[in-house]
């Protein structure tokens, strides 16, 4: 089995990073995109009370995809690093034992979420008119939990394998049942955001389905997902939580900032700031999923560098995947500065909502191009299987920084002071990165270069 993954050592790196960081960037594009297009039809179709409710219950939602990302990255990093160490046997127990928590996951999650739904809608900090459309939208998203952390799971696993265009797939099958179901549910029976959430649940579970198919057919995977593997081992779910742990502060951390931005924007600028804010994470979107794209397609080359002792090839991958995350945030930064009116008129029409979006973006975006070296920084310790460096990455950005500043900022400076919160966060994580590359750059590279 280990012929099937041996390129992912002996191919050049710029062309082995951009054949399975393509394929990813591509499969996140599309999903982002399908996330635009779900607002802008929520935009037309329910107006700036349903952007606001959408905006208002993505941090909570957000914990979903949080979990998700923790059994798949840290899944992911092992069973990369046992396949470079020839331990075929090793990663197929990752494989077992990370769908089992997922499993779990997803259900507890559908469970628990549904049952505080009241706590959950009050801490969003969102008018009142906005709570019944809160409820009806997180209500249906939670039913949905299990194919979502389950599908996610896989898919970074079959990504960690080097099957970058098998999970691609995954992600586009997913993205064209969304679109096409979005008008039918929205517009044609008239579900409003209930219908957003709808689709939304259908095309995880087209993914969920896709990518467990991928290891129960015989021939398809370099692993396979063995009833006996779903037996929990303690020493496998610990290096999955230890690893992946550093995404899920990393995203848990970003829900409770977003919350509290929310709340902010609610008290500071009302449901047209909330609009506004929604509306730039879809754009921004557009950018940060080819990014995470590039970091997707580095893993399982760092991690099977680095489990074949080959660290100058990791090394070499890492810079080249810093290079090119942080010209599509810099190219983003430009884009959306320079023509903000036109892009944020495709989601609303109306005056105020536009301007308040366009003072936004000025503010907000001023310092986003240097997202994409502190996106490629963290998952490169993550890769390595580094949890300590990693952690700090994933919770400088929103907890020691975006937290804080969001306490801190608008009481003096009002809506201004959230919109600040963003650039001051943006660039000293970057800078926190920068600072954390440098230190460990020996153990990446050590007695090598005597």
């Amino acid at each position: 089995m280990k012929d099937r993954t041996e390129f992912l050592g002996k191919e050049p790196v710029g062309r082995l990073l951009a054949k399975l960081s393509i394929p990813a960037m591509t499969g996140m594009l599309v999903m982002a995109s399908y996330n635009v297009v779900d607002t802008i039809f929520v935009g037309r179709g329910v107006g700036p009370l349903g952007l606001g409710a959408i905006a208002s219950a993505f941090p909570i939602q957000f914990i979903v995809h949080a979990l998700a990302m923790m059994v798949g990255v840290g899944a992911a990093s092992l069973v990369s690093r046992a396949l470079g160490a020839g331990d075929n046997e090793r990663a197929e127990v990752a494989l077992g034992n990370a769908f089992f928590m997922a499993l779990v996951a997803g259900l507890f999650v559908s469970a628990a979420g549904r049952v505080s739904m009241p706590t959950l809608v009050a801490l969003t900090g969102a008018p009142s008119e906005l709570a019944p459309l809160i409820r009806d939208y997180l209500g249906t998203i939670f039913l949905g939990s299990s194919l979502l952390v389950c599908g996610i799971t896989m898919n970074c696993v079959i990504r960690s394998e080097g099957s970058a265009k098998v999970a691609m797939m995954s992600l586009i099958l997913s993205a064209v049942t969304n679109i096409a179901l979005d008008p039918i549910f929205i517009f044609v029976l008239k579900m409003g955001v209930t219908g957003a959430a709808v689709a939304t649940v259908i095309a995880q579970g087209v993914t969920f389905v896709w990518a467990i198919a991928h290891y129960l057919v015989p021939g398809r995977s370099s692993v396979r997902l063995h009833t006996s593997n779903l037996r929990p081992r303690w020493s496998i779910l610990k290096e999955i939580m230890t690893v992946g742990g550093s995404e899920f502060a990393r995203l848990s951390a970003q829900s409770v900032a977003g919350v509290l931005i929310l709340n902010r924007l609610s008290f500071y600028g009302g449901t047209d700031a909330m609009a506004a804010q929604g509306i730039v994470q879809k754009m921004l979107s557009l950018s940060i999923m080819p990014i995470f794209g590039i970091a997707q397609g580095l893993q399982p080359i760092v991690g099977y560098a680095y489990g074949a002792g080959d660290n100058m090839r990791a090394k070499k991958a890492v810079e080249l995947a810093l290079i090119s995350a942080s010209i599509i945030s810099l190219g983003t930064s430009v884009l959306l500065l320079t023509v903000p009116g036109p892009l944020v008129r495709v989601f609303t029409d109306s005056p105020a909502l536009i301007d308040t979006t366009k003072s936004f973006i000025r503010v907000a975006i001023s310092m986003y191009f240097v997202v994409g070296f502190q996106i490629i920084g963290t998952a490169t310790f993550q890769s390595l299987g580094f949890s300590r460096p990693s952690m700090v990455l994933s919770l400088s950005r929103q907890v020691l920084l975006l937290i804080p500043l969001a306490l801190i900022l608008p009481p003096y400076l009002g809506l201004l002071g959230v919109f600040l919160v963003y650039p001051t966060a943006d660039v000293a994580s970057a800078v926190l990165t920068m600072w954390l590359l440098t230190r460990y750059r020996k153990r990446l590279i050590p007695s090598q270069a005597n």
